[in-house]
C-alpha cells in the first residue's frame, strides 16, 4: 500500500513539474492529486513527523493556495512569482527528503 502511494506521489509530481509540456489543466489536476496524496503519505508517516516534514508539507500548501490565488488574481503577477519561487524550494527540499529516504533504506 505505502509503495503504490510512493509511486503515486512520484507519477503526479512528474506531471505536476511537466507544466510546459503537459500545460495548464494537467498542472493542475497532477498538483490536486498530489497535494491529496502528500497529506495521505504524512498522515501514514505521522510517527517520524520533525521539524523539515511539517516545512515541506506547509510549503505544499502554501505553493498551492499561491497557485490558486495566481489563476484568480491575474493582475498581481507577483502571486505567480511566489508560486514559482516556493515551488523551486519545495523541489529541492522534495529532492533532499527523497536522498535521506532512500539512504535510509540502502544502509538498513
Amino acid at each position: 500500500m505505502k509503495r503504490i502511494l510512493n509511486y503515486l506521489l512520484a507519477i503526479s509530481f512528474i506531471l505536476t513539474i511537466m507544466v510546459p509540456i503537459t500545460g495548464i489543466i494537467v498542472h493542475k489536476l497532477a498538483s490536486t492529486l498530489f497535494l491529496i496524496l502528500a497529506l495521505i503519505h504524512v498522515f501514514l508517516y505521522r510517527k517520524r513527523l520533525d521539524l523539515n516534514y511539517i516545512l515541506i508539507i506547509v510549503l505544499t500548501i502554501v505553493s498551492f493556495v499561491l497557485g490558486i490565488l495566481g489563476l484568480i488574481m491575474v493582475e498581481h503577477p507577483i502571486i505567480l512569482i511566489l508560486h514559482r519561487i516556493v515551488s523551486i524550494v519545495l523541489i529541492i527540499l522534495l529532492a533532499i527528503h527523497i536522498y535521506k529516504f532512500h539512504r535510509g533504506i540502502a544502509v538498513a
